[in-house]
């Protein structure tokens, strides 16, 4: 919202009361949609609403209220209505309002005040209640407060979205971890995972002393604890070692975390950034470019109280040639200054082009594991169908063979069966032969 600075004219504030603790500027930047069928009320609330506001919509009914607010739903601040109108009562203009719009404050003018209504109202987020006749001062002091309630909660929304897009980036370029008030560690980022080389679930629930390293003196943490218990923020160099037991250093920022009373704290918040050979002789680089500008500032203003004293006395030769002995030197100087700026930028950029090398070359290699991975699964896929195909087949032969040893066992039992019948039919022949030999 702008603000735009406009006073209340005087006879506004002696005729209606409005107070002094007004914010004017504030009021100049709504608009008002208002909804009145009784032309008198609704011309006299409408003259001085003009003069107090920035816009105002007005509709002689509900049907008509509702159209200004589909077509100017954007730019409406605060609805004002009447309840008992023709077309679209006021209770039912508030309903289909909220079917768009479930923040936007809405307060009802009435006569009459009666509790199926202001249930009704209650359950459709009405803003507040004003009786007829309106008193002027009560009204644009609750159009105020609504409005400014609306603005402070679009006003955090908007820095919560901000604080997550901080969050977002920060999570990207730094080591972000969190831990309950005796160290054990409650949340770590992606960037914690990979450079400490732990996974998440090895790392949430224990001590953040995990990556300690051996070498960092025991007076470091004494402080360190001893600033975050005084609630104070602690910022110093760390030396790492991650799961491998490779050393690594990181500028810690730790801070206490407090309630939102800001009275106790509730855990503790560590950013650190990754500390590298090469990111030290970049900052060493800058650093030393800084304290060249402040040289080249110091010595301009040093030139600068040197010229004002010489121009007291320019039409001296004398001092026209220390000034331009001066300037001589002054501009030899920036340009050496300037050589040196050249060489550490040309440096900086010649480490910026290795840098991007070295993630082509990273990426590159990614991709070739990749396909190399996804080689491998196609051909395991491969090999486990023809897997599944040989065990089908062994299925199928075991069938057979199962087939084939009943059938062997139902020739069996055919061939028993015979041996039987031949048996029978010898003892037969026998006794024959042995009755013919007797005759």
């Amino acid at each position: 919202m702008i603000f735009f600075v406009k006073c209340i004219p005087l006879y506004i504030i002696l005729f209606y009361g409005v107070p002094l603790d007004f914010d004017q500027n504030f009021l100049k930047t709504l608009t008002v949609l208002y909804a009145e069928d009784d032309a008198h009320a609704r011309n006299t609330l409408v003259n001085i609403l003009e003069k107090l506001v920035k816009k105002v919509y007005v509709a002689e009914n509900g049907r008509q209220g509702f159209e200004y607010f589909k077509k100017f739903q954007d730019s409406i601040d605060i609805i004002v209505s009447d309840i008992n109108m023709p077309h679209i009562s006021g209770l039912e203009f508030l309903e289909l309002v909220r079917e768009k719009d479930d923040k936007i404050p809405f307060i009802f003018t009435t006569a009459h005040q009666e509790n199926e209504f202001l249930l009704a109202a209650l359950k459709f987020g009405v803003t507040h209640y004003a009786k007829k006749p309106v008193n002027i001062k009560e009204l644009m002091l609750e159009v105020q407060s609504a409005c400014l309630a609306q603005y402070q909660y679009a006003k955090t929304l908007h820095a919560q979205k901000e604080a997550q897009g901080y969050l977002s980036v920060l999570n990207q370029v730094a080591i972000v971890s969190k831990t309950d008030l005796i160290g054990e560690i409650t949340y770590v980022n992606d960037t914690f995972c990979d450079i400490s080389g732990y996974e998440r679930d090895e790392l949430l629930g224990q001590s953040h002393s995990i990556i300690a390293h051996r070498d960092t003196p025991k007076e470091v943490y004494q402080d360190m604890w001893a600033t975050l218990r005084a609630k104070e923020k602690w910022q110093g160099k760390i030396k790492n070692k991650n799961k491998d037991g490779e050393a690594y250093f990181v500028n810690a920022n730790i801070f206490p975390v407090f309630d939102q009373f800001d009275l106790h704290v509730v855990e503790y918040m560590s950013i650190q950034f990754l500390t590298t050979s090469e990111e030290n002789e970049k900052r060493e680089y800058k650093a030393h470019i800084r304290q060249l500008t402040l040289e080249s500032k110091k010595l301009e203003g040093e030139l600068k109280a040197q010229i004002e004293n010489l121009q007291k006395k320019i039409n001296s030769e004398d001092y026209i040639e220390i000034l331009e002995e001066t300037a001589s030197k002054s501009s030899k100087h920036n340009k050496d200054l300037l050589k040196q700026t050249d060489y550490y930028e040309e440096k900086i950029k010649q480490m910026h082009q290795e840098k991007l090398e070295i993630q082509k070359k990273a990426k590159e290699h990614f991709f070739s594991i990749n396909d190399e991975y996804k080689s491998l699964q196609n051909k395991l896929r491969r090999k486990e169908k023809k897997v599944q195909e040989l065990e089908e087949r062994v299925e199928k032969q075991n069938q057979e063979i199962r087939n084939l040893l009943l059938q062997i066992e139902g020739h069996d039992k055919v061939v028993f069966d015979l041996k039987d019948v031949i048996d029978h039919v010898e003892s037969q022949l026998v006794s024959c032969q042995k009755k013919l030999k007797k005759r």
